[in-house]
């Protein structure tokens, strides 16, 4: 999580063209329920910062299954069209990204 973070923190100029979406694994059901286990993450691991993108909680686990995630933390990448590009992940979003920026600004 820190690595993602700091990516999105890094490509904060190109906000318009990415998300990062963190999904919790359905074991709360609420954020309520969910804040007090991040407090911990976010003091040690996180290096005191909140995740700065989203947090969606999957209750049912519905998404979980149809994404095919199957441990903690997962990354995918989705395309801009909303389909699920295989092999996704951190470097594959930064070539991505760094094609988009090439492509717009014309070189």
């Amino acid at each position: 999580m820190p690595a993602l973070i700091e990516f999105y923190e890094k490509h904060a100029d190109q906000r318009d063209d990415f998300e990062i979406l963190a999904f919790h694994d359905g074991t709360v059901k609420s954020f309520a329920e969910l804040d007090p286990k991040l407090e911990p993450l976010i003091k040690d691991a996180w290096k005191g910062k909140s995740l700065p993108f989203p947090i969606l909680l999957d209750a049912s686990g519905q998404t979980i299954k149809d994404w095919g995630v199957h441990a903690f933390p997962t990354t995918v990448l989705i395309d801009p069209d909303g389909h699920l590009v295989e092999g996704g992940g951190e470097e594959m979003l930064k070539d991505r990204l760094a094609e988009m920026k090439k492509a717009r600004d014309g070189d």
